[in-house]
């Protein structure tokens, strides 16, 4: 009886706990809907604070435990909205970037630039400040009036390195061996990366012909910016010194200045009194302040938004890829949000914001083919962002179109495999595997022991076959023949600008550009469109409440990020139930 008294005393706890739960989720839903209609206070004369800081996601999760809690309060597009509100935003006199590292790639960095660069066309001021700054940052700080450091602050413009280390090697010292299989001869850095000691010809190849592109880039816009000759640009890189002192000498930065000195600046440009507090609005804030209540989003003809972000797999989406460190993005909501779209008359077009740097062959396929089902209804504009290569391209080849950066890593046709076993390290901790089995090989891929040739040899040739599928296919979305897409697959990732030229993807230019372009071939005018995001998947309090209620209730009490520690960590069984050979980590030149 002691024991079964316990146990209840143990259940009635546990009772307790998940109704507290439920009534804080109660009192945090009512007071979003309470603040839903009664946005920030935007005081006249005001400065939108834009700090970046780390990544911006593309979507945030509308689970309030397993997703929204843990994700940053601004995504990417809500930083491009903001820009686009304050530009027509009577109250808003300029904006300051502060800059203390961020993790976009050099294509997302290109979009918030253009973003800057618009809203600076209306008049209003842009200044940027950073404690330090090394290439990307200072990309898109290239886009202000003016940008600052402190004094003996970090100027890093030493140019762009690619650098990986091959793991082969260390798995072989303890006790795993790999074996490496993939179809296309640049496929690929990460494929290499896991699988090879050493990177191929074709592989170093690739990495230098984009890494010229994107440091010819780089030089292009420094140029631009600070009206110097490229051959200059050139120069200061090979002989930079990381300091706020060298790079004022040199005409990179506008001045030196502590953040009080910057600050006093603003206040002067946009009127404010010296010993008055200088009137700002954070990002997050101004992210409640919708688009239509300045009158924007408001045309008559709805283009449906839906976001894949992330390793693409078959199922529902996850928090974290172990692989890339990025999140997971499920089949499933992404089919769910393209039939819907489909089945809703008011909606005439959708624009597909893809960046994931690939997924597995289930999953990626399965929504290709919802692409390309919709695309036989109403048009699909597929907008990449930093990457949509390999199973990203998989996801995007059949849209209508495909808009990309300059930089966006795209293309990545090919597979590969890494094939892991612990035989050796069995032996090397005495460990004596014990196997029963009925079917010759239905120990196959039990890591155990590693293929055998007749094996390797099936493994090879159903490898080879997904391969010539994603040609082909590929061939058949971007109208072109399978030889001529076969020159262009062989896995190798080429940068927008070069994507464009091969005709792998149609336009360049970001989110805006693909939704003018929905819109051109939906036949109606940009200006009458309205674009609606469609959600794949909702937590139960998001479907009840509506997912920009929860959000609001949950940015309002200022705890998304407090309980990022509750998501639960990323499952390792996607690695035993999906394919992952389409994967094509970006690569990242820092």
């Amino acid at each position: 009886m002691g024991t079964l008294k316990k146990i209840g005393v143990w259940l009635g706890r546990i009772l307790a706990v998940i109704g507290a739960l439920v009534v804080v989720l109660v009192v945090v839903a009512v007071l979003g809907l309470l603040l839903l209609g009664r946005g920030p206070q935007i005081a006249d004369n005001s400065v939108l604070e834009i700090k970046l800081s780390g990544d911006l996601p593309e979507k945030a999760s509308e689970d309030p435990i397993a997703g929204l809690l843990g994700t940053p309060a601004l995504t990417f597009k809500d930083a491009l909205d903001n820009l686009k509100k304050a530009a027509i935003d009577t109250r808003i006199k300029g904006v300051v970037l502060r800059l203390d590292g961020t993790s976009l790639g050099w294509a997302r960095v290109e979009e918030l630039r253009e973003a800057l660069m618009q809203f600076r066309q209306t008049g209003k001021f842009a200044v940027g400040y950073a404690e330090g700054i090394s290439e990307r940052g200072y990309y898109l700080a290239l886009a202000l009036d003016r940008f600052y450091l402190p004094p003996t602050g970090g100027f890093e413009m030493n140019g762009l390195v690619s650098s990986n280390s091959h793991l082969p090697g260390l798995l072989a010292k303890i006790g795993i061996g790999v074996q490496y299989f993939r179809y296309g001869k640049y496929k690929s850095v990460s494929g290499e990366t896991f699988g090879q000691p050493a990177f191929s010809e074709p592989v170093k190849e690739m990495i230098n012909f984009n890494l010229t592109e994107q440091y010819e880039t780089f030089v292009g816009a420094v140029a631009t910016a600070r009206k110097l000759p490229a051959s200059e640009v050139r120069r200061l890189i090979d002989t930079n010194r990381p300091t706020a002192e060298w790079a004022l000498a040199n005409k990179l930065i506008d001045g030196i200045a502590y953040w009080d000195e910057v600050e006093a600046g603003l206040k002067k440009q946009a009127g404010i009194a010296a010993d008055k507090d200088l009137p700002k609005v954070s990002a997050t804030e101004y992210a409640r302040v919708s688009l239509e209540e300045l009158g924007l989003n408001r045309g008559p003809n709805k283009i449906g938004y839906i976001v894949a972000e992330g390793l693409v797999v078959s199922g529902g989406s996850g928090p974290v890829n172990p692989l890339s460190g990025g999140p997971v993005q499920g089949s499933e909501p992404l089919i769910k949000a393209l039939r819907e779209a489909g089945r809703r008359e008011d909606i005439k077009a959708v624009v597909m914001r893809v960046n994931s740097p690939g997924g597995a062959g289930l999953g990626c396929d399965l929504v290709r083919r919802e692409v390309e089902r919709l695309r036989a209804k109403k048009p699909v504009v597929v907008s990449m962002g930093d990457s949509a290569a390999s199973g990203g391209y998989w996801i995007a080849m059949d849209a209508s179109a495909i808009v990309a950066q300059p930089s966006t890593q795209t293309g990545s046709i090919g597979i590969f495999a890494v094939i892991p076993n612990v035989e050796q390290l069995n032996r090397d901790l005495t460990l004596t595997p014990e196997v029963f089995k009925r079917g010759a090989r239905a120990d196959v891929l039990s890591g155990n022991r590693p293929l055998n040739p007749e094996e390797a040899k099936i493994f090879d040739q159903e490898l080879l076959s997904s391969y010539r599928r994603f040609v082909a296919l590929a061939a058949k979305g971007r109208n072109k023949t399978v030889p001529q897409m076969e020159a262009l697959a062989q896995g190798r990732t080429w940068l927008g600008r070069k994507a464009l030229e091969l005709g792998l993807v149609d336009r360049l230019g970001g989110i805006d550009t693909a939704i003018a372009l929905a819109a051109e071939k939906a036949k109606v005018a940009p200006d009458t469109v309205a674009l609606e995001r469609l959600e794949g998947e909702q937590s139960t309090l998001a479907s009840l409440l509506g997912a920009e209620a929860t959000r609001m209730a949950l940015r309002s009490l200022g705890i998304e990020r407090t309980v990022s520690r509750l998501a639960p960590p990323f499952s390792l069984d996607v690695l035993l139930s999906e394919h992952l050979y389409p994967l094509a980590l970006p690569q990242r030149f820092e």
